[in-house]
């Protein structure tokens, strides 16, 4: 697949890194339902955060008052993304 991009993959038993082709799926949901989803080939959560949530708001505006995500997509740029742009409340430690 030519639009994969190389990844760190841990998928050996010793959970050593190897760099494999790859994509980075997100997932959006609520209430254990899977809302949207994207394909990314930048390797980090960091950079996928502000193009996923502005496919998501850009289709549905109102989609959710808050964005809650774990500690891989903190980032300062994201946070003002959130805050500032969007205009929602974060929790992402």
């Amino acid at each position: 697949d030519t639009d994969a991009t190389f990844m760190r993959m841990k998928e050996d038993p010793m959970k050593n890194g190897q760099l494999k082709p790859g994509y980075n799926l997100q997932v959006a949901s609520q209430n254990q339902y899977a809302l949207y989803f994207d394909l990314f080939q930048r390797p980090t959560d960091t950079r996928t955060l502000v193009p996923f949530l502005s496919n998501i708001f850009a289709q549905t505006p109102n989609a959710s008052q808050y964005v809650v995500a774990d500690a891989g997509y903190g980032s300062e740029m994201n946070y003002q993304f959130i805050s500032d742009d969007l205009e929602k409340e974060f929790l992402i430690p």
